[in-house]
């Protein structure tokens, strides 16, 4: 069964922490995971996040300014 979720990029490994740091302060239910190999990026890391979530986690890249390269659907 394929499961189709959000996953944001990262130029580095700095910003793919803070991305970490804000969302378990917002009590969202992502996390931080190797890049997947299907997918390239700046750095090794990206957020694999619920795609239910997808407002609150745009609102919270947006309202605490979090830097990412790109915010995709992703399905495997």
């Amino acid at each position: 069964m394929s499961e189709k979720v959000l996953i944001v990029t990262f130029d580095n490994v700095t910003d793919a922490m803070a991305m970490e740091e804000a969302a378990e302060g917002a009590h969202l239910t992502g996390k931080l995971i190797p890049l997947p190999d299907e997918l390239s990026a700046g750095c090794g890391y990206a957020w694999k996040h619920d795609l239910s979530e997808r407002e609150q986690l745009e609102a919270l890249i947006r309202s605490e300014t979090l830097d990412h390269e790109k915010i995709l659907e992703w399905e495997r």
